[in-house]
């Protein structure tokens, strides 16, 4: 397998503009960990649990979001579908910082948080499958950086901001620079590397084969319908796979720190912690897309079942003994897998159905996904209410034993998946 990271000038850009993709937006449930407390004293709720089951709402409604925009970008690429969402996604980051009232904070962050689902699961990975369609995992183990830059400056900017300026001032830059996002995609971005006159992987091809490859794209005609997705086993065990392990990322990031407050830690020292998690996740993230490069991506998806089991293990001992070094190793071991996660989905979907039956097969991988991993913010605070208050500790116990649970699962069935690619090669 090329492990080697030549994508070429325009390759690389598109690297680049894309892991600021994954970056803002993945900012919304990052930034849930300080954002949903500050909105609960703001409405004079007692604390932030009620407010976690919007964005949960939100995962939900993303599923038909994520659907007709899958729709729309199998039929039309990229380029434009991912402006205008980028452009709507601005507008709802400048009404989020506006919000009075709980039900006002409930419509918003429903829709930010089905939007920002969308961009991170269904524009970034087209348009890696677009550009990169063999070299796909290391050029996800770069992109997928952008994730971890979300935690590790994102969440100190949020709370930052928000303490020295107000409330309101995170949001008007998250607007601002979702716009400029906008117009760079709108200016420079093209949808296949074919039409920047590059070539897929950055590998040269003929100008022959070139033309043929657009003339390809623009006329293939997937046999993969609904229908036949439906019947896909393959498809059914990526979605559970994927969906379990991402219910469990989504679930330990948006509370990770009130886990470690719980556990003794000053929340200062907390969010700390939460950006030391996600720079040692900025290398670790190339590190899987190198792994995925060079052992295969159902290989890698194995090791990374295991690793992602023995984490949500290690995080339910550190709740269930309220100890702080172990809980603090949980956020180590969870930094070291973290853009693994985002990096190997987009993998394994190619891997199995091809660039060009992706955009098909993607469209309803995505919004099955983001269904089941919207479970996660019901289940945090409901072990926790289970819980009681004052024991949040054992609390978190709970919420990390069914992440367990789900994780063996994923693991089972990552094993027992087939890679061979069932799509057009």
């Amino acid at each position: 397998m090329n492990t080697k990271s030549n994508f070429g000038r325009l390759g690389w850009l598109v690297i680049l503009y894309v892991l600021f993709l994954y970056m803002f937006s993945s900012t919304p449930p990052d930034t849930l960990n300080v954002t949903a407390g500050f909105f609960a004293n703001a409405l004079g709720l007692p604390n932030s649990n009620p407010l976690l089951i919007f964005s949960a709402v939100g995962g939900f409604v993303g599923i038909p979001v994520a659907l007709i925009f899958g729709q729309i970008i199998a039929k039309f690429g990229a380029k434009w579908p991912t402006v205008g969402i980028l452009v709507v996604y601005a507008v709802i980051w400048l009404l989020n910082g506006q919000v009075k009232s709980v039900a006002a904070y409930g419509v918003i962050v429903t829709l930010i948080t089905a939007v920002s689902n969308t961009i991170n699961l269904v524009s970034t990975q087209q348009i890696m499958n677009n550009w990169f369609p063999r070299k796909k995992g290391i050029a996800l183990g770069w992109a997928t950086m952008g994730m971890c830059f979300s935690s590790a400056i994102m969440v100190a900017v949020f709370q930052g901001l928000i303490t020295n300026v107000g409330l309101h001032m995170p949001f008007t830059v998250m607007a601002v620079i979702c716009l400029i996002l906008a117009v760079i995609t709108a200016v420079w971005f093209k949808n296949f590397p074919e039409e920047a006159g590059a070539y897929p992987d950055n590998e040269p091809i003929s100008e022959e084969e070139k033309a043929a490859n657009l003339k390809l794209i623009a006329e293939y005609k997937s046999d993969f319908t609904y229908g036949k997705l439906f019947q896909t086993k393959e498809l059914w065990a990526l979605v559970f796979i994927f969906g379990f392990l991402f219910l469990g990322l989504v679930g330990t990031v948006s509370q990770m720190i009130p886990r470690l407050v719980c556990v003794g830690m000053p929340q200062t020292t907390a969010i700390m912690w939460l950006t030391i998690a996600s720079v040692i996740g900025i290398p670790a993230s190339f590190a899987w897309g190198w792994i995925d490069q060079k052992i295969g991506t159902k290989k890698a998806v194995e090791v990374f079942c295991i690793l992602w089991t023995i984490m949500m293990v290690v995080s339910a001992a550190g709740s269930f003994a309220v100890s702080l070094p172990v809980s603090i190793l949980s956020v180590v071991m969870y930094a070291c897998l973290l853009g693994g996660l985002g990096n190997l989905m987009p993998s394994m979907v190619i891997q199995i159905f091809g660039r060009y039956d992706f955009p098909q097969a993607n469209k309803l991988v995505v919004p099955l996904v983001v269904g089941i991993r919207s479970f996660a913010l019901l289940v945090v605070p409901a072990m926790l209410a289970a819980a009681g208050a004052g024991n949040e500790t054992q609390g978190f116990f709970r919420v990390f034993i069914v992440f367990t649970v789900l994780s063996v699962i994923a693991t089972i069935i990552a094993f027992a998946l087939k890679d061979t690619m069932i799509g057009k090669k």
